[in-house]
């Protein structure tokens, strides 16, 4: 008898779960939604501007959790190229050993002008690093300006190597963190064929 009744409470247990699962999916939706008619286009915008995410939480006018802002940065910078969790296999990897910082920074955007911002990227290992060794992370971080480390801490990195579009921050915030860091930035680039 008492497999029969534990039977009837996993059957009533799973049906429970199953009406619940698409009212929370519904939830979600509607939070994204109102979140995204509040200050999506906002948090777009100053990310655009250049805006760290701390900056943005001040400039925002409705409340809005730091955790949405970032998940909406870090969802507009992929959507937009400027991260991305993997690169392309024909990539190649710009040789950058032994350079000075003046030499890295001309080789870099030398490259950068042949083969254009949207095809020059930098490994970036602070998903790696963030979760499992703060004193680490910064340490690494000690070398950039206090506006610099902002911007990459307010990026929730994946736990993996992620790579971050060359544009003229990331320069020079990387040409930092390669000369005068423990971090091993990588510099990559491609030609997309249409």
């Amino acid at each position: 008898m008492g497999d029969v009744k534990n039977l009837k409470e996993e059957t009533s247990d799973l049906k429970k779960q199953q009406k619940e699962e698409p009212q929370k999916y519904f939830q979600e939706a509607l939070a994204d939604f109102v979140h995204d008619a509040a200050s999506g286009d906002a948090i777009r915008h100053l990310c655009d501007l250049g805006y760290t995410t701390d900056a943005i939480m001040k400039q925002l006018t409705f409340p809005t959790p730091r955790e949405r802002v970032e998940k909406t940065v870090y969802r507009h910078l992929t959507e937009r190229g400027i991260l991305r969790e993997s690169l392309p296999e024909h990539a190649r990897e710009i040789s950058t050993e032994g350079l000075s910082e003046r030499a890295l920074w001309a080789l870099l955007q030398k490259e950068i002008l042949r083969s254009g911002e949207e095809n020059v990227y930098v490994s970036c290992p602070f998903g790696t690093i963030r979760r499992d060794r703060e004193a680490r992370l910064s340490r690494m971080l000690s070398c950039l300006t206090g506006r610099e480390r902002e911007y990459l801490l307010g990026i929730p990195w994946k736990p993996a190597v992620m790579y971050h579009r060359l544009n003229s921050r990331m320069l020079e915030i990387s040409v930092s963190l390669a000369l005068y860091s423990d971090a091993e930035m990588r510099f990559y680039v491609w030609k997309e064929t249409i």
